[in-house]
């Protein structure tokens, strides 16, 4: 096999050819084919590096920009974060400042704990007052912070494309914020949850159950009065076994006052003066026996009809109408011993006599019929001058036996004084709850005016950067590296170049903010050493419930104060409580709070137009004329950035935020500090 073509052979008629400079006559290659062979391959490989190098350098402008959007939007999404906390901070304060109103008013409603309601109603007052304080310094604080915004965008977008320049590739742009003005409302932060409404009514409240209080006290009083009168020691029960023999049956004891009713004593009497009244035996020794023996045997069976009588109901409704029994002249003459004609009367010389009995020795003449003791001092009968039986002698009968403690009337008397005075304390118990319910209905309006004034609606947060940022990115032109260029390259520049990039906020789906409120609130215990410590038992746990469940306020409100309110104890049977604890559970799980979307937001690249069309900025010949406005001077930029950052927020980077003032510590607070070196990394 030959190399070459026929022309290439050497031959008498052939002259030497051209190829004959790369071809040797053994057919392989010359030395000069071998040079021109490697010229050619490193010019080209020099030409594919400098297209591959400007093509490279040409896309960067682009990753500049959609760089530039992103760390503009970066700022907003923190923004975003700090106005979201400081919000949970002034719902969850004034939630929790309400719900210990609430609480407050149960324990008013309570007659036995009443009177250490206005501690709880104060602590309610003194956290919404913290609330108020704090809610002004919130919400002058994001004013103050949303206005260093664009500043703060503008500066951390133009050192981001600053930081990409490098060797003669210079990058000039910066991000601009849409819309470029603040639109957001945050009058809402600062709506007046005013607790003196609630304060006024819970007074109320607790004024009436303490006066319940007193009058239970004072029922409870009269009733162990009485108990004590018919079960203790020489009582009721111990004369009427002594003196009328009355069987267990009939003689019951009661142990205790919660166990005894008054118509125990009642129906102990009634029992005692059937025996007495059956087993009373009219001794006729004397005149004055007999009549004795007499005026007792009317009195016990006057008393046994009488107490049968009586009205004695304790249920819902209180009638005890307990009768005395008559121990005087005065008394008898107020009854029917002294009206109702039982006395025989016989026909004397003196005229008609009433007489103790017909066995009277003074009865000498014809019966006559009966009469009453009233009829002798209206003259229409004459007194007996031998048994001597009139209205002094029936109050005799009962006078001893009323007047020392040996008597059984001694004790009855006891008891019906008792019984009296529990009646009057029973009608006032029930005035006082009477009026507890009014004061509990008011007090549960005020509170649910107050708790929906905390459910409106949430600030309406429209930062500038809200729509989104767009990054305006220009290169300027860019001599070829230096090992591009040589002998076998001729030099070249890439030209100037233009990239725009939007980036607005989407929530980060693998985040969850109820940590960043879980951290605040650590902090503030931390920094407060408990920021509710030495106001009541619960305080702190529940505002880091109410905090931490800001993203879910509906069932942490609800869960929340219902264990809050279920921790305050029982009520005891108590209607008003039971009905103030029902209504204010009720009411918060009706007062609708939304839940937050507590999902941390990043910023994603979106398409430029959307950004535009939010903002309505629609014709793109506005974009133009800002691209080809923009300063190629990053550092005059960055150091006017600065400067606005630096009077609207001071040197330090640090800046407070706001202030949590520790309720019952005037002139304390705790600050809520942001770094914004953490919002501007690269700012010099």
């Amino acid at each position: 096999m030959e190399t070459g073509s026929g022309c290439g052979h050497r031959g008498a008629d052939c002259k030497a050819y051209v190829l004959d400079a790369f071809i040797d006559g053994e057919g392989g290659y010359t030395t000069v084919a071998v040079a021109v062979a490697l010229l050619m391959s490193i010019a080209l490989t020099f030409g594919v590096a400098a297209a591959q190098w400007s093509h490279a350098r040409a896309a960067d402008v682009q990753e500049v920009a959609d760089a530039a959007a992103m760390s503009g939007e970066n700022c907003v999404a923190a923004f975003s974060t700090v106005a979201q906390v400081l919000d949970a901070c002034v719902l969850s304060m004034g939630l929790l400042g309400t719900i210990v109103y609430g609480a407050g008013m149960i324990v008013a409603a309570i007659p036995v704990l009443q009177h250490g309601a206005p501690k709880i109603l104060e602590v309610g007052r003194r956290i919404l007052e913290c609330r108020k304080k704090f809610a002004k310094s919130a919400s002058q604080g994001l004013e103050r912070l949303e206005k260093a915004l664009p500043a703060l965008i503008v500066a951390n977008s133009a050192s981001t494309v600053s930081a990409n320049s490098s060797g003669s590739l210079s990058y000039a742009g910066l991000a601009v914020p849409y819309p470029q003005e603040s639109k957001s409302d945050f009058s809402h932060l600062q709506d007046e949850v005013d607790g003196k409404e609630m304060e006024k009514a819970a007074e109320e409240l607790r004024e009436a159950s303490a006066r319940k209080k007193e009058a239970i006290d004072r029922a409870n009083a009269a009733k162990e009065k009485g108990w004590h009168a018919d079960n203790v020691g020489t009582c009721m029960r111990e004369r009427a076994q002594s003196l009328a023999k009355l069987t267990e049956g009939q003689n019951p004891m009661y142990p205790s006052p919660s166990a005894w009713k008054f118509d125990f004593a009642r129906r102990r009497a009634v029992n005692y003066y059937v025996a007495r009244a059956t087993s009373n035996v009219i001794d006729a020794g004397s005149a004055d026996e007999l009549q004795r023996s007499c005026a007792r045997g009317v009195f016990y069976r006057y008393a046994a009809e009488e107490l049968s009588n009586a009205r004695c109901e304790e249920g819902e409704v209180v009638d005890i109408q307990l009768p005395e029994l008559p121990h005087t002249t005065r008394m008898v003459m107020e009854t029917e011993l002294y009206s109702t004609a039982i006395w025989p009367c016989t026909s004397e010389e003196t005229g008609t006599t009433l007489h103790c009995s017909l066995e009277c020795p003074g009865a000498t003449g014809p019966f006559a019929g009966n009469a009453s003791l009233a009829d002798i001092d209206s003259g229409s009968v004459a007194y007996c001058e031998t048994c001597r039986m009139n209205a002094v002698a029936m109050g005799n009968v009962a006078d001893a036996s009323t007047n020392i403690n040996n008597g059984f009337e001694h004790y009855w008397r006891i008891v019906v004084e008792a019984s009296k005075d529990y009646q009057r304390a029973k009608e006032d118990e029930k005035k006082a709850e009477e009026d507890m319910k009014k004061a509990a209905e008011k007090s549960g309006s005020a509170f649910e005016r107050a708790l929906n004034m905390l459910a409106v609606e949430r600030p309406r947060l429209c930062p500038p950067g809200a729509y989104g940022c767009i990054g305006f990115v220009v290169r300027g032109a860019a001599e070829l590296p230096r090992g591009l260029s040589s002998t076998f390259l001729k030099s070249g520049a890439l030209p100037a170049g233009v990239a725009i990039s939007g980036a607005a906020l989407a929530p980060d789906d693998d985040t969850d903010g109820h940590n960043v409120l879980a951290s605040v609130f650590d902090g503030l215990e931390r920094s407060g050493r408990t920021l509710f410590s030495g106001l009541l038992d619960g305080i702190g746990d529940l505002w880091g419930s109410l905090l931490v469940g800001y993203g879910s306020a509906y069932g942490s409100v609800s869960q929340a104060a219902n264990k809050f309110f279920d921790d305050i104890g029982g009520v005891f049977g108590e209607k008003v409580a039971s009905w103030m604890r029902r209504k204010v559970k009720d009411v918060v799980s009706k007062a609708g709070f939304k839940p937050s979307d507590m999902r941390l937001r990043k910023p994603v690249l979106t398409n430029t137009q959307h950004i535009l069309d939010r903002a309505g900025v629609t014709k793109t010949a506005e974009v133009r004329s800002f691209i080809q406005s923009l300063p190629h001077d990053q550092r005059g930029i960055i150091k006017t950035c600065r400067s606005k950052l630096v009077s609207l927020m001071g040197e330090n980077g640090k800046v407070t935020i706001a202030e949590i003032p520790i309720p019952g510590m005037e002139g304390t607070s705790i600050p809520l500090t942001i770094d914004l070196s953490t919002l501007a990394e690269a700012i010099p």
